[in-house]
């Protein structure tokens, strides 16, 4: 709305107005009326204060208070010069709105990231301090129709901390990640050397929607946020039983802050293959155990079916089904280790000195299996019958006895739905 020019009701200050007005000249006449009718300016009350400051998080005139009144919609930016004219940065162009109180900001001496002269770094610095030194501030509002207005002064700094919270020999491996705790890749290290005590140092990976997921530390290299040389893990979530990200391309991002607010980021890239949380049962949680009587040197023989009742493919790794074993043997004896995130199909029973004594995997390669790279997998939601025996050489100290099976993921869980399934009471007698 335009602004109306107030009426004066004394009539003697009208008719003094009136006889000045027509013993000026014209142009006179003018600026007298455009000064009596005239829109305010568009930048008020503008100040900076002090006009010294040290930012270096000691608490003692870390800080310069910047204040204005805008009296029209108009966009607003703050900018420092250096002695030397270049351009620094503390707040972009940004609309605001006219307002009957000033805008108030703290200015802590830091502006958006640059570099100085023949400086090259391994980092992107976001946020960085001004160095020591004095500088022409400018607050510049400017409106849609163009108007603009421009207060300038200047600002002393000292004392500044400028040493940047330097992140150094940043590192992710392995460059290829699966989660899906089959033993292989499942996890990824991200190493870097601090080099300054900082307020903050996150970790974390952005998927291709914008989400970010957070990568822990790992505290026992050095107290957190001290400098000194830092990793963090990531499992993709899988180990607290979250769905990892979809296969894909990501970015690994590094960010520190120091207590003076400067802030650095790197980032490196991530691949995720075949990741998924894997999910497999002893179908219907039926097995075939038998004989149930049999003399000793007889054979106990088993079958099951396991599912692979997730979108991943499981590893797994012999004996292979069809496997015999003596009664006084396992599956360290017929050559095979226990491996982390592999599935077998393992046969227990009441006496036994270990857990799961006979194991065998869970298909046969190249029928139900898959290899990739050098491993056998079961494909994502397939089925694959497992057979095997145990010859009983020995009595047992209890005669009769149960016989289960279960299904392990070894050096990850045993579900409960997958241990001591389908018992049966085996008798044994000496011929």
């Amino acid at each position: 709305m335009p602004q109306k020019c107030k009426t004066n009701s004394n009539h003697a200050a009208i008719r003094h107005l009136q006889f000045a007005i027509r013993n000026l000249p014209f142009a006179i006449c003018i600026l007298l009326l455009l000064a009596g009718c005239g829109r305010k300016p568009l930048l008020e009350k503008v100040t900076l204060l002090p006009d010294t400051i040290t930012p270096n998080a000691d608490s003692h005139e870390d800080l310069a208070r910047i204040s204005f009144l805008l009296n029209r919609n108009a966009e607003v930016s703050i900018i420092f010069y250096d002695e030397d004219d270049r351009q620094y940065t503390f707040r972009p162009p940004t609309p605001l709105s006219l307002n009957e109180d000033p805008y108030s900001v703290l200015f802590p001496g830091v502006v958006e990231g640059f570099t100085l002269p023949d400086e090259e770094y391994p980092f992107a610095i976001t946020k960085r301090v001004l160095p020591d030194g004095v500088y022409t501030w400018e607050i510049a509002a400017v409106t849609e129709d163009g108007e603009r207005a421009t207060v300038t002064g200047t600002l002393a700094i000292e004392n500044a901390d400028v040493t940047l919270p330097a992140i150094m020999g940043f590192s992710v491996f392995p460059k290829e990640f699966s989660p899906n705790q089959d033993g292989i890749a499942d996890r990824v290290r991200v190493n870097m050397d601090l080099k300054k005590d900082v307020e903050d140092l996150h970790v974390y990976m952005l998927d291709q929607e914008g989400v970010t997921h957070h990568i822990a530390e790992d505290e026992r290299a050095t107290p957190l946020n001290e400098a000194g040389w830092h990793t963090f893990d990531y499992d993709g979530g899988i180990d607290a039983g979250a769905d990892p990200p979809p296969d894909g391309a990501y970015t690994i991002y590094a960010e520190a802050r120091d207590p003076v607010g400067q802030r650095v980021v790197t980032s490196d890239t991530l691949t995720l293959i075949n990741a998924g949380r894997p999910m497999a049962y002893i179908l219907n949680g039926e097995v075939t155990i038998e004989p149930t009587t049999l003399i000793l040197s007889d054979t106990l023989c088993f079958t099951l079916t396991v599912e692979n009742d997730s979108a991943t493919y499981i590893r797994t790794t012999g004996p292979w089904p069809g496997a015999t074993y003596r009664s006084d043997q396992n599956f360290n004896t017929l050559g095979w280790s226990e491996e982390s995130g592999v599935f077998r199909v393992g046969i227990d029973f009441d006496t036994s000195l270990r857990n799961y004594p006979f194991r065998w995997g869970i298909g046969r390669p190249g029928v139900e299996l898959v290899q990739l790279d050098q491993y056998w997998y079961l494909p994502p939601f397939a089925r694959s019958e497992v057979t095997g025996c145990v010859q009983i050489v020995e009595i047992t100290p209890r005669n009769p006895l149960y016989y289960w099976a279960g299904l392990i993921h070894e050096d990850v869980e045993i579900a409960l739905i997958n241990n001591r399934v389908d018992p049966a009471m085996i008798e044994i007698w000496e011929p």
